[in-house]
């Protein structure tokens, strides 16, 4: 999608524009390091997310799906920054 930050409304208003299991998912991509694909969900620490979930994260570019892993993108870090509470975006 590659839309500025700016412009990414995921960004800018993350709890008006992520649904409460997006957010969730986010905020455990930020918390958890181990995940791991499992079928149609992935694990990510103690939690189970429906494939579906984390590939509407990655279109609106809050992170980037790899073979063993899922990272957060920058706009991901300030989408969960501003989730945590921090309203600056800085973590």
């Amino acid at each position: 999608m590659n839309t500025p930050l700016s412009d990414n409304p995921a960004v800018t208003d993350p709890r008006r524009v992520l649904n409460l299991t997006q957010r969730d998912a986010l905020l455990s991509i930020d918390f958890f390091k181990h995940q791991r694909p499992r079928g149609a969900t992935w694990a990510i620490g103690d939690k189970r997310f429906n494939v579906r979930t984390i590939n509407a994260l990655a279109r609106l570019d809050l992170v980037r799906v790899g073979h063993q892993q899922i990272r957060l993108t920058t706009a991901g870090q300030i989408a969960a920054a501003k989730l945590k509470g921090n309203a600056d975006g800085n973590a």
